[in-house]
């Protein structure tokens, strides 16, 4: 068995990584301030809502693009034909 000296130096050697009041302090005031920005970040459902608003706006983009290559391809046959 160890004596209580070696034991003592143990708990001495660990003793300055346990949290003081302090730290109790600073990290309860982080955490109030995250708390405190929570509401305006975005959800699951916002950002299903937002890709299928993407989605719909890139394939009416893509479908826009392709009717006015086709239109300008088609007036330059015509023009330059």
């Amino acid at each position: 068995m160890s004596t209580i000296e070696e034991r003592l130096a143990g708990i001495e050697a660990i003793l300055p990584s346990f949290a003081t009041k302090e730290d109790l302090a600073r990290l309860e005031t982080r955490l109030a301030s995250i708390e405190a920005t929570l509401p305006s970040f975005a959800t699951k459902a916002d950002l299903a809502h937002l890709e299928a608003r993407m989605t719909r706006w890139m394939v009416g983009l893509m479908l826009a693009s392709a009717v006015g290559a086709s239109s300008i391809s088609y007036a330059a046959v015509r023009l330059f034909g």
